[in-house]
């Protein structure tokens, strides 16, 4: 029967000892030197429109044709997201912008006439 106890005493041993032994990762590392995109939307819609939109110092253009667009943009710290419209022809236009987080910064109707153009700014923050 003391076999049996000492036996029993030795795995106990020897398990108490693998949990203690084993090293522990270090969690303040890891990833924070990483810089991870976020991404946000543009969505446009119209019938015939363009808009030009600049993120950091990057000139980016896109045409829309019946319809809407969903214009993705991508960005690692705060922004100031630079649009600039332009209406092919007289028509409403709804230009919304949303973070990567879902939350909307704009959400605008407005009337065009042929060949008018808009710029904003719009603010979008890392928080």
């Amino acid at each position: 029967m003391t076999t049996i106890i000492k036996s029993r005493y030795c795995l106990l041993l020897l398990l108490v000892g693998g949990l203690f032994s084993c090293k522990k990762e270090d969690t303040s590392d890891g990833l924070s030197k990483v810089l991870f995109n976020k991404q946000g939307v543009i969505r446009l819609e119209c019938n015939q429109c363009e808009i030009n939109y600049q993120v950091y110092d990057k000139q980016f253009n896109t045409v829309v044709k019946n319809g809407n667009s969903d214009i993705p943009f991508f960005y690692t710290s705060d922004l100031n997201l630079k649009t600039e419209v332009v209406s092919a022809e007289q028509q409403n236009i709804r230009l919304m912008v949303l973070d990567s987080y879902g939350r909307v910064i704009s959400n605008e109707l407005s009337a065009f006439e042929k060949g008018e153009s808009r710029e904003k700014v719009y603010l979008i923050s890392t928080r």
